[in-house]
């Protein structure tokens, strides 16, 4: 009787793990090939002295790279079309990689999910890897972590 209790409880291990696999599998087939790939950015190791710097070190972030630009073209009927993004500083605290922006009078976000949705979205799409973005106020010493999340659940 225990050898066939020892074989039951192999097959229903067996089989959590096979579900496990599948699970894993049909997420990563499920995400578009570009959140798959993302897009590499080399450093800017010009750091200017700033308060948003000084800001962030406060907070245990340690900058990695100053402002970059990141080029982008889009084909539309066969038309190339440029423009660029840029990301103000790179950060790390915990080996994880936060994108950061920081604000700007004359363009204010809205804090809904459709105005962080309009202008933060497309940083956290380009760079996948990245953990988060930071979005600093300097003026009122604030930093908001705002990372991507799904509604699967």
């Amino acid at each position: 009787m225990s050898m066939q209790a020892d074989g039951f409880l192999m097959v229903i291990i067996a089989a959590f793990l096979l579900f496990l696999i599948y699970r894993s599998v049909q997420s990563w087939l499920r995400k578009p090939a570009v959140l798959r790939r993302g897009l590499q950015f080399e450093l800017n190791e010009d750091i200017a002295d700033h308060p948003e710097v000084d800001l962030l070190r406060e907070h245990g972030y340690e900058v990695i790279s100053g402002k970059l630009r990141v080029p982008l073209t889009f084909m539309v009927n066969h038309t190339k079309l440029n423009s660029r993004l840029f990301i103000d500083y790179v950060a790390t605290r915990d080996d994880e990689l936060y994108l950061v922006r920081t604000a700007r009078a004359r363009q204010p976000i809205e804090w809904t999910g459709s105005g962080i949705r309009k202008e933060l979205l497309p940083f956290l799409l380009l760079y996948p890897d990245c953990s988060g973005l930071l979005y600093i106020d300097a003026e009122h010493s604030e930093i908001k972590v705002i990372l991507l999340d799904s509604d699967d659940e």
